[in-house]
C-alpha cells in the first residue's frame, strides 16, 4: 500500500518549545524542515489557512526539502467561509476592506478581495508545484456549514476554480454524513477528495467514516479530546490536545489499511499538534505500518 504520514505542522510553537528538535536545529528554518524530512516525507501547511502564503517563502520549502517530499497546503479562510483577519492581508488588499482591524466574517469581505487572493495563493504554490512537491489543497469547512444548496454550489463552485489541483474535503459538521451516499456521489462528480476524520465521540464533531471519493485518501487525526472539542478556546490546539494511546494507534493503523484497500494512496495526518504529541503519533503509526524512515533518509535518493 502507498501510504505517507505526517503532521499538520512542522512549526507549531509548543512543538519548538518541546525539546523534540535539537537545540542546534530549533531556531534555524532551514535545519528544522531539513530534520522534519529526514522523519517524515509529507507535511500539512498550516500558516496558509492565517495568510495568504508569499512566493519566496514557498521557494524556500521546495529547496529545503528533497525530491519526493510533499507538501499539503490548507486553503486561506478566506476560501472556505471562515472569513479572515484584516491585518494579516498585504497592505493594498487591507485598503480594500471595510475595516482594517480584526476578523472580519466572510459576507463582509469585498469579492475584489476574495478573486485577488485566489490568484496570489495560487500564485505563490508555484515553486511546489514546478518542483513536483504539492500534494493536495486541504479546504476545512466551517462547523456552521450545512449540506444546504448553496454548499452544494461552493463544491461545485471550487472544483471549477481548482482544475489542475488535487482538492481534498473535510467536513466538520457531522449533517453531512447523514446524506452521506448522496454528499459521497456529489465529490465523486466532482472529483473531490474525501478527508475522512478521526475526533472525539461528540455530538459536533463528525463521525469516522472511511469511504475514499477518489483515488487518492485522506485521514486527518484531530486527537479524541471531547471536553475540549466545543471550546471556548484561546488558543486553537486545545481542541486538538490529545496523546493518542498505543491502542488508538492500532486502531488508526487498520483504519489507515481499510482506506488502502479502497484506494490507490493514503495520507495520514496528525492534526493533534500540541507538543510532541503529533510528531510521536505519527512515528508511531509508522512503526504499527511497518513504514521506515523516507528513501532518502536511509540513503537511497540524493
Amino acid at each position: 500500500m502507498i501510504v505517507r504520514v505526517g503532521t499538520a505542522s512542522w512549526t507549531d510553537e509548543t512543538l519548538l518549545a518541546s525539546g523534540w528538535y535539537p537545540p542546534e536545529v530549533r531556531n534555524h528554518p532551514e535545519k528544522r524542515l531539513r530534520y522534519y524530512a529526514e522523519h517524515f516525507d509529507t507535511v500539512e501547511v498550516d500558516s496558509t489557512f492565517y495568510a495568504l502564503p508569499r512566493l519566496e517563502v514557498v521557494a524556500k520549502w521546495a529547496e529545503r526539502t528533497p525530491e519526493g517530499f510533499l507538501f499539503h497546503v490548507k486553503a486561506y479562510s478566506a476560501f472556505t467561509g471562515h472569513g479572515l483577519e484584516a491585518q494579516a492581508l498585504p497592505k493594498d488588499l487591507r485598503a480594500l476592506l471595510p475595516r482594517r482591524e480584526g476578523h472580519l466574517a466572510q459576507r463582509e469581505v469585498p469579492e475584489e478581495v476574495v478573486e485577488e487572493a485566489w490568484s496570489r495563493f495560487f500564485g505563490a504554490l508555484s515553486p511546489l508545484r514546478e518542483a513536483g512537491k504539492l500534494g493536495y489543497l486541504h479546504f476545512g469547512l466551517p462547523p456552521w456549514t450545512e449540506p444546504k444548496p448553496r454548499s452544494f454550489q461552493y463544491l461545485e463552485h471550487l472544483a471549477e476554480r481548482t482544475q489542475g489541483y488535487l482538492v481534498a474535503v473535510e467536513f466538520r459538521n457531522p449533517k453531512w454524513y447523514v446524506a452521506w451516499g448522496f454528499v459521497r456521489r456529489e465529490l465523486e462528480r466532482l472529483g473531490l477528495v474525501h478527508v475522512s476524520v478521526d475526533a472525539p465521540p461528540h455530538p459536533l464533531a463528525p463521525p469516522r467514516v472511511l469511504e475514499p471519493t477518489h483515488p487518492v485518501a485522506v485521514l486527518r487525526c484531530h486527537g479524541r479530546n471531547a471536553e475540549a472539542w466545543k471550546g471556548p478556546h484561546s488558543k486553537p490546539y486545545e481542541r486538538f490536545n490529545w496523546r493518542y494511546s498505543e491502542e488508538e494507534l492500532q486502531d488508526l493503523a487498520q483504519a489507515t489499511r481499510t482506506l488502502a484497500e479502497r484506494a490507490e494512496r493514503v495520507y495520514v495526518i496528525f492534526n493533534n499538534n500540541y507538543g510532541t504529541q503529533g510528531v510521536e503519533a505519527a512515528l508511531g503509526l509508522k512503526r504499527l505500518l511497518g513504514l521506515g524512515p523516507p528513501p532518502w533518509a536511509k540513503g537511497l535518493l540524493p
